[in-house]
């Protein structure tokens, strides 16, 4: 059986560039994964925000209201 060193060099180099194509496809998916994970808890942030907002508001609603139950008892 005669094996040609151009077969074994090209089947090396198939292997390897096959390798690092799948290892850099790994890392994008990696980004994207970072890059959603990032969206959401920005989009998480946000929402909490405003229904802080809207509590904090309601908070000091409530406190005037028992203040002034408070000034006439």
């Amino acid at each position: 059986m005669h094996v040609d060193l151009n077969s074994i060099i090209s089947a090396l180099s198939a292997l390897l560039l096959g390798y690092f194509t799948f290892k850099q496809n790994g890392k994008k998916s990696d980004m994207d994964s970072v890059e959603n994970n990032r969206d959401y808890i920005v989009e998480q942030n946000k929402r909490l925000n405003a229904e802080n907002k809207k509590l904090l508001s309601e908070n000091e609603r409530l406190r005037k209201e028992l203040h002034n139950y408070e000034a006439k008892h």
